[in-house]
């Protein structure tokens, strides 16, 4: 029986080229692995541009061109760095940190920030270095003193031009979306349907990292406001022993509040914010939250976009444990000074009363 056997080599160059184009990223990476000619082809920039564009829509813009291109295969390593989510194993968290630098400024980064709806992208946003309301002006003294306020404060990042008042007449090449859900299970239509990334880059190193957890973690409605939702975003970063955090774990979360117009349905993006928060539920400075951001990048990844969801359910479930302790702590003081108050009463009325 003759076999039949197909030689790559019998086609051309181009031919291979256009149908490698029209593969994912890691069916891509997967024939790269197969031979030399295929490996030559998976190499070219082009190629990983076009995934990166087609899955970040933000990599696309013009802010973002520089960014990525600096490097010989910056959108190949974006793409590897970008696509896994960021997972929590912090078994030898230890181990696969790298030394850190003495000093790390959020100009050092940037942000690629891209919201999908029903696989639909309908906003992006590039930020080059991670935005800071202060201007620092000129004085070196001026430039000191602030930096060190923003290091030893509360860390939280709310990205200006997010919140687009134009969205809505569609000047940033995106249509206003109309949500398909019911009007009265608005919170499970925005779970299902809504999507974030937000991937972190470091410009100096070309290392990047996705921080959001893709599917929203919580939908909550503002029962106060005229239809406003805020959905919370993020991951598990585990942290080395030096920075004397609860359980070595931080929670980077990334917060989105959105606007419902309620008969209609139309959804209008309003803020992002993001911090970080310990097991304790208490914020990170800037200092810490930098560093924390900057390990992040060398976090173990994973391609089980609900390893983000579980990982998030077991650190809730750390923080309440130690909701509860300090609770038990409080009531155990409590019934302490209460004790020790009605054994005073009792010493000073058995003095004071007559027997």
């Amino acid at each position: 029986m003759e076999h039949l056997q197909c030689d790559l080599k019998c086609l051309s160059r181009d031919i291979l080229a256009d149908i490698m184009a029209r593969l994912d990223g890691s069916t891509l990476a997967s024939a790269a692995c197969t031979c030399s000619d295929l490996r030559g082809i998976a190499r070219n920039q082009r190629l990983w541009k076009q995934l990166c564009n087609s899955t970040w829509p933000s990599t696309a813009l013009d802010e973002a061109q520089h960014l990525i291109s600096s490097s010989t295969d910056g959108f190949r390593r974006f793409y590897a760095d970008s696509y896994p989510l960021i997972s929590n194993d912090h078994k030898d968290a230890n181990n696969y940190f790298p030394i850190q630098p003495t000093l790390i400024s959020p100009s050092n980064f940037a942000l690629f920030i891209d919201v999908y709806y029903r696989e639909k992208c309908i906003t992006s946003s590039v930020l080059d270095a991670i935005p800071v309301e202060t201007d620092f002006g000129q004085d070196d003294d001026t430039t000191t003193g602030l930096m060190s306020w923003v290091l030893n404060c509360p860390f939280k990042v709310v990205p200006s031009d997010i919140n687009d008042e134009d969205i809505e007449d569609g000047d940033d090449g995106h249509d206003f979306v109309s949500l398909v859900g019911k009007a009265d299970d608005r919170c499970n239509e925005l779970k299902e349907g809504i999507r974030l990334s937000c991937v972190l880059l470091d410009k100096k190193r070309g290392k990047a990292g996705n921080l959001s957890s893709w599917k929203p973690l919580s939908v909550k409605k503002i029962w106060a406001s005229n239809g406003d939702y805020i959905l919370h975003f993020g991951c598990i970063i585990p942290v080395q022993e030096s920075l004397q955090l609860p359980h070595n774990l931080a929670k980077c979360l990334i917060v989105a509040r959105c606007n419902i117009e309620e008969k209609q349905g139309y959804l209008r993006w309003k803020e992002l914010s993001m911090h970080i928060e310990d097991t304790s539920g208490a914020y990170v400075n800037g200092g810490k939250s930098l560093i924390i951001l900057n390990q992040a990048l060398s976090c173990s990844r994973s391609n089980n976009r609900h390893a983000a969801e579980k990982g998030y359910i077991q650190f809730e479930g750390r923080k309440q444990e130690i909701i509860r302790k300090k609770k038990l702590e409080e009531t155990m003081a409590d019934w302490l000074c209460i004790s020790f108050e009605v054994v005073i009463l009792l010493i000073l009325g058995y003095r004071i009363l007559p027997i």
